[in-house]
């Protein structure tokens, strides 16, 4: 499709919204993120539109981090998710940076595997987030 064209015009052309569909994603399984309108147009990264159904989109419910260590075989960058979605949770920014959090490339492996179910590539996300603007602040006062 052409880059710019509404995602609501490719549902549309796909045979329309079904009733059961809870959440709509721009882009892959794993790193493709949630839109919030279908007046949205797709980008040039954007490699498909996904419709979730409402059983697939509920979240299970979260539960402590067992130390399984299923994140970390999995982390492609070699990173520790389950250290860095525990330092976000505890805003340590600067421990965050340490351990190379924005090396991430947020590709959703770790969410996938964890067996207790935590949202580790929300937690990184959100550290990235932070960890990103105090970078930028600090290049920026010198």
């Amino acid at each position: 499709v052409r880059i710019g064209t509404p995602i609501g015009q490719l549902i549309d052309a796909a045979g329309g919204l079904p009733d059961d569909t809870q959440k709509i994603v721009s882009g892959g399984p794993m790193m493709g993120k949630a839109v919030v309108s279908t007046d949205i147009p797709t980008t040039k990264g954007c490699s498909g539109i996904l419709l979730i159904q409402n059983r697939e989109a509920e979240r299970k419910e979260m539960s402590p981090c067992i130390r399984c260590a299923k994140c970390v075989a999995v982390c492609p960058m070699g990173l520790e998710p389950n250290l860095l979605a525990k330092l976000s949770d505890f805003a340590d920014w600067e421990k965050s940076e340490k351990e190379h959090v924005m090396d991430c490339i947020e590709c959703g492996s770790c969410s996938y595997t964890c067996p207790a179910h935590r949202p580790l590539l929300d937690f990184i996300r959100l550290g990235k987030n932070k960890v990103g603007n105090i970078i930028r602040n600090r290049s920026v006062k010198k």
